[in-house]
């Protein structure tokens, strides 16, 4: 296959650039920039904005469609990015054409995956987080397409404007993972050849090695020149600058003293988009994903009050992996009379599902509304296919959840030992410093509470649930142990058999229909949800719209067993 020529750099201290991007929402005019700019008509705030990571597209989308032979085409490519999505109820597509280092289309800036290792990749078909895959994809796919005249940014505008969905590109700051193998891993087609070359512009000691140091002038004109061809070359709505991929900007410890460096990045970045705006004569709107709470933000040097006042930003994308949002408010609380669009992060896996049930899906996308959200953002959604369509059309209007059963589930934690991949980029998320579960309890501490938030309305008449239950996964819980559970200080009933307390199997396998499924995963079994775990009626009465307050005592030990009894999930299902 004949390869697209690089381009020359357009700058002599460019080399190459990030390349992910979101979303956004109402651009206006940033009163501190005395540059020309074009205010965004007032409008009502998107409802549902849907992240597509092309990587996953690219790496997995072949095996998907059973087309082993060649690369995607460009019906195939709009078949996976399109298939799963509710229409009527998407209002944008926010689409990450790789990992901001490398160009996952042909760029004029970037290099393509694999290009600064002259087109070789690695032989292991496990390279990407142990996932079966052909490396190589990751060009062949784009590169097929651009070939084809059908470049994936001009792709992915093209389709959405015919579909009536807005356009914007999801640009990843900093994302590591061509960090992900030890130094010296050689080819690493995710690994440009400006990191190879500038080592000085890499964070010093990071277990993910190739953040890149926002204090360099040069970082951030890299960054810049990466951001403004996705507007100079194809007719983009808007950018999301997703902060949160990942958070490694400075070296530990001066992070808050270095971030004006980043509030002048996101100065330059409005200014050259007003620029662009004026000339084409219609806004460019610029969101940013960043930590779910204020002090988050200002702990990893994003500072979030700032941008805001100097109106460097046109919505907020908070978060990642949320169940609930109990700090939206604080958001709020930064705002003048420019109210920004707050748009909480709904993550379909993880919190202890491989592939979340519907019912997990529905009761956080409920858990988020309640907490005030002006809209969704679904990320890492990786199913092809229209098995999940009415789901998101469900979650994409809270009115439309009433009536359906879900499940309200605790945060669980995510912990990465310092010296490994992943400990750095959960450091600021609740998963990685508020997270409910699991925890511990023995007869000498006493008592532990837990909270747990409750999204729907249980009084209203048209969501009123018939029955409620308490899902409890246990460790370490013996035969003879005496527990106690309450509800909002009200006791509840533990189930028990003569050997203690029933352990029942719960949960139930997630089987796609057949050709449909989620990137990354085999085709051919399903997705294992299920547990062993304790079922406690709950009287419906009990529960409350927002915090419910769960408190677990353990009494008496079995005799012989010395370490604490451990609640690894809590989780309660409403029925209708």
């Amino acid at each position: 296959m004949a390869l697209l020529p690089s381009p020359p750099f357009e700058d002599s201290t460019v080399q190459s650039i990030e390349r992910r991007t979101f979303l956004g929402t109402l651009a206006a005019t940033a009163a501190s920039l005395k540059e020309p700019s074009i205010a965004a008509p007032q409008q009502s705030p998107k409802r549902l904005l849907f992240n597509w990571d092309g990587s996953m597209i690219h790496c997995f989308g072949r095996a998907a469609l059973g087309n082993p032979d060649g690369p995607l085409t460009k019906e195939q490519f709009s078949k996976l990015i399109f298939d799963p999505l509710a229409e009527q109820s998407v209002d944008a597509v926010l689409f990450s054409f790789g990992n901001g280092n490398v160009a996952e289309y042909q760029s004029r800036v970037l290099e393509w995956p694999g290009e600064a290792d002259r087109f070789q990749f690695p032989e292991s078909k496990t390279w990407h987080g142990g996932i079966p895959v052909d490396a190589a994809d990751q060009y062949r796919n784009p590169q097929s397409l651009a070939e084809a005249g059908a470049n994936p940014p001009q792709l992915v505008v093209n389709e959405c404007h015919r579909r009536g969905m807005r356009a914007f590109v999801s640009y990843r700051m900093n994302d590591c993972h061509d960090g992900q193998h030890p130094k010296g891993t050689i080819p690493n087609p995710e690994l440009p050849t400006f990191k190879r070359q500038n080592a000085d512009w890499l964070v010093e000691d990071l277990d993910w090695w190739t953040a890149l140091d926002f204090s360099h002038p040069q970082v951030q004109t890299l960054k810049l020149k990466a951001v403004e061809e996705f507007f100079d070359r194809w007719d983009f709505d808007g950018i999301e600058l997703d902060w949160l991929r990942h958070t490694l900007y400075f070296p530990r410890g001066t992070e808050q003293e270095n971030a004006h460096h980043l509030t002048r990045f996101m100065r330059k970045v409005r200014k050259s988009l007003n620029r662009r705006a004026a000339q084409r004569g219609r806004p460019i709107e610029v969101a940013v994903r960043i930590p779910e709470r204020v002090a988050w933000c200002q702990a990893g040097g994003f500072d979030i009050a700032r941008w805001i006042d100097e109106n460097l930003v046109d919505s907020l994308i908070l978060g990642q992996g949320l169940t609930s949002l109990p700090t939206l408010a604080e958001f709020r609380a930064l705002m003048g009379t420019r109210k920004l669009p707050i748009y909480p992060c709904l993550t379909p896996i993880g919190n202890g599902y491989m592939a979340q049930p519907d019912e997990v899906i529905r009761g956080t996308a409920a858990n988020l509304w309640n907490a005030g959200a002006d809209g969704l953002y679904a990320f890492n959604w990786f199913y092809y296919g229209p098995w999940r369509k009415a789901l998101l059309a469900e979650i994409a209007r809270p009115e439309r959840l009433a009536g359906k059963n879900k499940r309200y589930i605790a945060t669980h934690r995510v912990a990465a030992p310092s010296g490994q991949p992943g400990a750095d980029y959960v450091r600021y998320s609740t998963q990685g410093r508020s997270a409910g579960v699991p925890f511990s309890i023995n007869v000498k501490s006493g008592s532990h509470t837990t909270e747990l938030a409750i999204g729907a309305d249980l009084r209203a008449q048209n969501d009123r649930p018939k029955q409620a239950h308490l899902w409890i996964e246990f460790e370490f819980l013996g035969d003879q142990d005496v527990l106690s559970v309450t509800c909002n200080d009200h006791s509840l009933e533990i189930p028990q058999t003569p050997r203690g307390v029933e352990r029942k199997q719960m949960g139930k396998l997630l089987t796609p229909p057949a050709n449909q499924g989620i990137l990354g995963f085999p085709a051919d079994r399903p997705v294992d949800n299920t547990f062993s775990g304790v079922l406690v009626p709950v009287p419906v009465e009990l529960l409350r719209q927002g915090t419910n307050r769960l408190t677990f005592t353990l009494k008496r030990r079995t005799p012989g067993l010395d370490h604490d009894v451990r609640i690894r999930r809590l989780e309660v299902q409403t029925g209708y």
